[in-house]
């Protein structure tokens, strides 16, 4: 695990003197959890100091002030400045125009080791590895993209379990934003675990005339606002709250959260009813210490009401057959139709006799019954049992990771399923002959 801190550096302030020299003004910078000010005309400097990072990335463009990071970093680790280096580079960024051939990395090589040295300066044990990344101005799409594979090129050095610092101070103000948006970017693609976003810092150089110093506030609260945004989405669209399930600070809302998220993945449907009725009374009830919460409540109650009425396992497996099919999650769909199906004729015979179990073994008859000769060619139960043998087809299709007989079956079972849901409706929950099956049929005789 490596404390990284990735910086954008601008081109700083013309001095009018003989040499018209480039600086960074100073300016004293002071952390909100700290007493203590850094002097100093680089914020990412103070950061460091601060946060004790094992390596900094700088990003800027072909003008921006290397040649006054390398000094700067340089002396304040008492290292030997390359005079020679110092010139040549300065008047490389100093007279860059559009056009030109920009920095390469050999050109700021001397920059990366003066950082490092900087670094285990101030932190013995800093693991090194300090770059610095030329970008475009982004002018235009093409240098966009370039930048976009800078960025990305970033995020081949990280790491999981990486803890990240952005400071989004200085340079033009389309780098910080790029960073921010990449960053959440590359934390989506490229790791299978989150890494730590330590801070978003920002330095309020506007205020320093009224406070006489820079405050530097930590915004990644609003970088969470993205994984609020992305885990209440998941949530809401796919019943997958893990993420947002972390980001509660309210543990009964965060475990029911989880729960829900376990249930609709593996489709035990009997645990379903349970954990969103809890849910609904901690919504109403919970002042929950989240900011975000009291906003995402009336949308998490809009998930909650859909199965909110629901008197009987059929029509929950049904209403999230439904879900599933809206979200397109197209295997759970068939599984909850075909067992909507059994459990409906099952609560018949529960509703004669409350003794007959929910159990696989009671299930099992009723699918004997519906696949029985007699049953099925009944004119008021033909089209229950050719529905459900319909979709049981397919369930077991999936069941058995969808090795079907032709091409493209997979197509044909998608566009069936808005026929079948109507189809289930219509010939098994609005059948007004199923009162009849249990003294068709008794219980005791179905096969076993």
């Amino acid at each position: 695990m490596a404390k990284i801190l990735i910086s954008s550096l601008g081109t700083g302030r013309l001095r009018k003197n003989k040499n018209s020299e480039r600086k960074y003004d100073d300016a004293v910078y002071k952390f909100q959890a700290s007493d203590k000010t850094y002097e100093t005309p680089f914020i990412a400097a103070a950061l460091c100091d601060y946060l004790k990072v094992d390596k900094l990335y700088l990003i800027g463009t072909s003008k921006s002030m290397w040649e006054e990071v390398y000094t700067y970093f340089s002396t304040k680790s008492q290292q030997t400045v390359d005079d020679d280096y110092w010139v040549e580079l300065g008047e490389r960024v100093s007279n860059f125009k559009l056009g030109d051939e920009k920095l390469k990395d050999e050109d700021l090589s001397k920059v990366n080791d003066a950082i490092d040295k900087y670094l285990k300066y101030i932190k013995a044990d800093a693991t090194g590895g300090s770059h610095c990344f030329i970008i475009d101005y982004g002018l235009n799409e093409e240098e966009i993209w370039n930048n976009f594979d800078v960025m990305m090129k970033i995020g081949e050095t990280l790491s999981e379990e990486d803890e990240i610092y952005l400071d989004i101070t200085h340079a033009f103000r389309s780098i910080p934003l790029f960073l921010y948006i990449m960053l959440d970017l590359i934390r989506i693609l490229k790791l299978k675990n989150d890494f730590k976003l330590g801070g978003l810092y920002y330095g309020m150089l506007d205020v320093i005339g009224e406070l006489k110093y820079a405050p530097v506030v930590d915004l990644s609260p609003l970088y969470n606002l993205t994984l609020w945004t992305r885990g209440a989405y998941n949530f809401l669209n796919f019943g997958n709250g893990y993420l947002l399930a972390d980001l509660m600070s309210n543990q009964d809302l965060s475990d029911r959260i989880r729960n829900i998220s376990d249930i609709v993945n593996i489709n035990f449907i009997d645990e379903f009813k349970r954990e969103i009725d809890r849910l609904s009374g901690l919504l109403n009830d919970t002042n929950s210490a989240d900011p975000l919460i009291k906003y995402m409540e009336p949308y998490l109650m809009t998930f909650v009401d859909q199965f909110k009425g629901i008197n009987s396992s059929s029509q929950l497996q049904l209403v999230l057959a439904k879900w599933y099919f809206e979200h397109k999650r197209f295997a759970q769909c068939y599984i909850c139709l075909a067992e909507a199906i059994v459990s409906r004729i099952l609560e018949e015979y529960r509703a004669r006799d409350s003794r007959i179990k929910w159990n696989n073994s009671n299930r099992e008859r009723i699918k004997h019954l519906i696949h029985g000769t007699k049953f099925d060619t009944m004119d008021k139960f033909k089209d229950l049992c050719k529905v459900y043998k319909e979709i049981s087809c397919t369930r077991n299709l999936i069941a058995h990771a969808g090795f079907a007989d032709k091409d493209e079956a997979y197509k044909e079972a998608i566009d069936k399923i808005n026929t079948h849901i109507r189809n289930t409706e219509n010939y098994v929950f609005n059948n007004k002959h199923l009162k009849e099956v249990p003294d068709l049929f008794p219980f005791n005789e179905l096969k076993r």
